[in-house]
């Protein structure tokens, strides 16, 4: 068994399931696909007809959505099972028996020698609520690449630029490591100069130590290494509203962070300060299609509670065209219509 291997990387076998249960509008096990730290065991072997082996898929999850769907372990489980059946028959020497969920261990956190950060780190260093995204560049562009960050905040996402971010008070390499230990995923700012700087490479090798996602974003220079292997995006400096768009468009394709960054803009849009900035939200959220149904009703209340949503020209009425109105405002327009006056 040692030497043995599932015919399939376990990634791609979740981000297909994934795909397959976001359309069915299955959002509980999505959320778990998502979040999932998975890999192939193997469980059995049997020499009949040249050989046999049984696979169990382990998916490993946070604790938060582990307790939150522990009550219906057994049935996530099985429907998961069910749906990957198909791999049996592509796979007949390759049986997969079981699939397991379980809580990510301390250990299992650890990066390197350094335990996963704290709760107060992260709420220290990281806005609550938002998708935290390392920006890895080469510090000579690091006015441009905050006019990026102001771009990406309009559109829930709190981005990490080293050369402005860091307190004078603290040390940098470990401001800089507790941020690569508590983001979400990284975008590489490819320059022609990155491959020179002494961390940038050293940025981007932290994230796929993680099993994260790296975004290489072409800036007059191709990515190289295992970023080289990822498809990346276009984009210039010089047009950070559009590169922010890109960013989060990215993010929101991604199986590996489609997630997050969906629930980030719900919960942004609730909160938005301005009406330039829930534009900003409503161009991407009119781009998802498989918000669940305690999301639907966060855009509602978004719509109808927070003015700078409901004063910002066409908002309301393109989340309204999407997700159809909500109930109350139906009923509400029944009973107007039945007034004789």
């Amino acid at each position: 068994m040692a030497e043995a291997s599932f015919p399939l990387a376990a990634a791609d076998v979740v981000a297909t399931a994934d795909e397959i249960f976001r359309r069915q509008k299955r959002s509980e096990i999505v959320e778990v696909l998502e979040s999932a730290n998975a890999h192939f065991d193997g469980v059995g072997y049997d020499n009949w007809n040249g050989g046999t082996y049984s696979w169990a898929l382990r998916l490993e999850v946070p604790i938060g959505i582990f307790a939150s769907i522990e009550p219906q372990l057994a049935s996530i489980e099985k429907d998961i099972k069910d749906k990957l059946s198909y791999l049996n028959r592509l796979y007949p020497s390759d049986h997969l028996s079981e699939v397991t969920v379980s809580p990510i261990t301390a250990g299992a956190l650890a990066v390197g020698q350094q335990m996963a950060p704290s709760e107060l780190e992260v709420r220290r260093l990281w806005p609550d609520e938002k998708f935290r995204l390392f920006l890895s560049h080469v510090a000579k562009y690091k006015a441009a690449v905050s006019e990026v960050k102001d771009e990406l905040a309009l559109r829930g996402v709190a981005a990490f630029v080293a050369h402005q971010d860091i307190e004078p008070s603290r040390g940098w390499k470990l401001e800089i490591e507790l941020a690569l230990r508590s983001m979400h995923a990284l975008a590489a700012l490819v320059t022609p100069d990155f491959h020179a700087s002494r961390w940038t490479d050293q940025e981007v090798g932290w994230a796929f130590g993680r099993g994260l996602l790296v975004m290489p974003v072409r800036l007059g220079a191709d990515p190289y290494g295992f970023a080289g292997e990822v498809q990346g995006i276009n984009g210039t400096l010089k047009d950070p509203a559009r590169l922010a768009v890109s960013l989060v468009d990215a993010l929101l394709v991604n199986p590996l962070t489609h997630g997050e960054m969906r629930r980030v803009l719900v919960s942004a849009l609730g909160t938005a300060t301005s009406q330039g900035m829930a534009r900003a939200l409503c161009l991407h959220l009119l781009k998802v299609s498989d918000f669940s149904v305690e999301e639907v009703a966060a855009l509602w209340k978004a719509c109808s509670e927070n003015a700078q949503v409901s004063l910002a020209h066409g908002v309301p009425d393109a989340i309204y065209k999407k997700l159809g109105r909500p109930p109350e405002t139906k009923r509400m327009a029944v009973i107007e219509d039945d007034v004789p006056f």
